[in-house]
């Protein structure tokens, strides 16, 4: 019973962990991240389904075998329950790889971007031949000329979806709290909204006058 309930948890916990393996790639490769959870999920659903019913009968049976009545009913119920906590951590753990990938890029290039942010504060650009953004030393970026000035980092996305790392000194960008359909109004307020000539839909703080930051 042991044993079944150990290779039980070690399956789980892997899948549960695979979220966050995806949201950390995608915070430091978006594309790589994109592949991965658009051709990765279908796979991790499968692999759930099958594994926890291969789980599911192998613990019925192993419960059979005997035992105490609360071993055989931990053993049977294990798969089940585990099932049903993989599920509700899946979300909360794509999130939080999101989040520590955005986090640690911020604190692996920060040296990078105050430089940036010096710059673009005395009006010096560096345009991207490449793109409509700019770019120095590898790091894509966009100025918003404010007052005050506030820059865009990593901007990653489609068209007008996209999301980066926003280096905004008043903590305004806060208050961008969604989108209501119903009403067609933002939570926030147009200067907030406006910022980048995108509309900012929402923000979470990372570390300083850091947020990362999504725009629709």
């Amino acid at each position: 019973m042991t044993e079944h309930l150990r290779q039980s948890c070690r399956f789980f916990a892997i899948l549960a962990a695979t979220p966050f393996v995806m949201g950390f790639t995608f915070a430091w490769l978006a594309g790589l991240g994109f592949v991965l959870f658009f051709l990765g999920s279908p796979v991790l659903i499968i692999v759930f389904v099958v594994g926890g019913v291969i789980y599911l009968v192998r613990g019925i049976r192993v419960a059979r075998q005997g035992g105490s009545t609360r071993d055989r009913a931990i053993t049977a119920l294990g798969a089940p329950v585990m099932m049903g906590v993989t599920l509700a951590v899946a979300w909360p753990s794509l999130a939080a790889g999101s989040f520590t990938g955005t986090w640690t890029r911020l604190m692996v290039n920060r040296g990078h971007y105050e430089e940036i942010i010096a710059k673009a504060k005395h009006g010096h650009r560096s345009p991207s031949p490449d793109s409509s953004f700019e770019e120095d030393g590898g790091v894509e970026y966009v100025v918003d000329a404010g007052p005050p000035v506030r820059v865009a980092f990593n901007p990653e996305g489609m068209l007008d979806n996209w999301s980066g790392i926003i280096f905004d000194p008043t903590g305004e960008v806060m208050l961008a709290k969604g989108f209501d359909p119903k009403t067609g109004k933002f939570a926030a307020p147009s200067r907030v909204t406006k910022l980048f000539g995108g509309d900012l839909v929402g923000c979470r703080h990372l570390w300083g006058s850091y947020y990362d930051c999504s725009f629709i």
